[in-house]
């Protein structure tokens, strides 16, 4: 299967992991808004890298905290504008024949990160860690597998949920629905209701985001440069 065969899972997984980052950074939950996926999806037809994204995420939030500065930031677009400015120095120092010096990618370390931050109480989870710290190939395979593996675990764990938590999980994910119904396309409800379910599983669960570029993932990989 080439690159562009699965370009919407592929977006998806770009968009998956700069949210899980983003709320990270924040502290607090927050479910990105359609226009924050739009600031995304520009990102990634630019072809602006995951590290790249992530390592100018928390510039951002650095010198907001070490300035002092109150409140919370609520959207996505408050970071834009310094991840573009950070892709065009980077596009400028390679074509002047300069690389930025990028310490290689740990892909055990960093699947070693993901499967020790699954939840003690997993069903299976033994099985599930040799799943995960079994992947091999380059980066990119992983990376692949890795997509495949976070859809199963999150299928597994929702068929194993109690009645009180699966109620819970609708009841959540109905309201969130019916605050975007007035903001969102009809064509895109359901795209959204997907998302928010998984994201709002994700959380139910405690799971981690099975990717090399997730913040459990990223701790992990001592040689990553910061």
């Amino acid at each position: 299967m080439t690159e562009t065969d699965r370009p919407v899972e592929k977006v998806q997984a770009y968009f998956e992991v700069i949210e899980t980052v983003f709320v990270r950074l924040r502290g607090a939950p927050l479910l990105l808004s359609p226009a924050d996926w739009q600031v995304a999806r520009e990102w990634f037809e630019a072809g602006i890298p995951l590290d790249l994204v992530r390592q100018t995420l928390e510039s951002v939030f650095a010198r907001r905290k070490e300035r002092g500065a109150r409140g919370r930031i609520q959207s996505l677009r408050y970071c834009a504008d310094s991840v573009w400015q950070a892709w065009d120095e980077t596009r400028e120092l390679e074509a002047g024949g300069v690389r930025q010096t990028v310490a290689t990618m740990n892909v055990q370390a960093r699947l070693s990160g993901i499967s020790g931050s699954l939840p003690e109480g997993l069903p299976d989870r033994e099985e599930w860690v040799e799943r995960i710290e079994g992947l091999s190939g380059t980066s990119a395979e992983v990376e692949k597998s890795l997509a495949e593996l976070d859809a199963q675990l999150l299928a597994a764990v929702e068929r194993s949920l109690n009645e009180p938590d699966r109620k819970r999980l609708t009841a959540r994910v109905d309201a969130v629905i019916t605050g975007l119904q007035t903001r969102l396309p009809d064509d895109e409800i359901e795209s959204a209701r997907d998302r928010i379910r998984r994201g709002s599983l994700r959380e139910l669960a405690r799971l981690p985001l099975l990717s090399l570029f997730s913040p459990e993932a990223l701790s992990a990989d001592h040689g990553l440069v910061s």
